[in-house]
């Protein structure tokens, strides 16, 4: 009888944690996610308020872009602190030590180049961070290689390239808060004339006279103050173009 008995407790007592366990997981919050795809391009600000605008070439000024490439890795949407809720993750992870080549311009015409397509919780999102990275996951003799970014252009039908091996954190910030609700693609773009903002073109010279003006960190050319220019420019002339953006409430 004291056998039976025991046996009934510990029944009891598997019984009472089954029923609560799955009462705990039953409360376990469950947040909605939408499926968010990524891309990168290049245009110009003036098209920045329209989203279906397309730029069929870049041609600003003098210049005539006829290709543009990044190096990047650890892109991250975040939540707006006070979007924030006990138990939803906080950070979408879009890549992570996953270097990748982003090409925005490809003989002339602007590219749509696909960053990544993840499940993101839905919500309103305030920033989205990246690392612009040198590029190391391509053979010694390419191009890109120990380089973040390269664009070749027409400069007053003269050949010019601009490269930079800077390294940094670039984190956009959205005045309106990116909304996520719902399947949607985000076009991350480069706006070319806010990339070149500001910049003396009369300071431009082919100094070793080889037929290409080059701007880059080793001022082969003596372009070096034009380098910090384009330098501390980059950051800026990057920005989402679309998304569903609301104002703060």
């Amino acid at each position: 009888m004291k056998q039976s008995n025991f046996k009934m407790m510990l029944l009891a007592a598997a019984a009472s944690s089954v029923f609560f366990a799955c009462e705990e997981k039953e409360e376990s919050p469950q947040f909605k996610q939408s499926e968010i795809s990524v891309y990168a391009t290049a245009d110009f600000s003036f098209n920045q308020d329209d989203p279906n605008a397309r730029t069929s070439d870049l041609v600003f000024g003098t210049f005539s872009v006829t290709d543009v490439k990044l190096s990047i890795d650890n892109v991250k949407l975040i939540l707006r602190g006070e979007d924030e809720v006990k138990g939803k993750p906080s950070i979408v992870q879009i890549r992570d030590k996953n270097p990748q080549i982003l090409t925005l311009v490809e003989d002339s015409q602007p590219m749509m180049s696909p960053i990544g397509t993840v499940m993101a919780y839905d919500g309103i999102y305030g920033k989205l961070n990246f690392d612009l990275i040198q590029a190391e996951n391509v053979p010694e003799d390419d191009e890109m290689y120990g380089l973040s970014m390269i664009a070749k252009v027409m400069w007053s039908d003269i050949p010019a390239i601009f490269y930079l091996d800077l390294e940094d954190e670039v984190n956009l910030m959205f005045n309106k808060g990116l909304e996520v609700e719902g399947a949607q693609d985000l076009i991350l773009t480069m706006y070319f004339d806010k990339f070149l903002e500001g910049l003396d073109y009369t300071m431009v010279k082919d100094g070793n006279a080889d037929g290409t003006i080059e701007v880059g960190p080793n001022d082969i050319d003596g372009n070096g103050e034009l380098y910090e220019a384009i330098s501390d420019n980059i950051a800026a002339s990057l920005d989402f173009r679309n998304g569903s953006f609301k104002e703060k409430e």
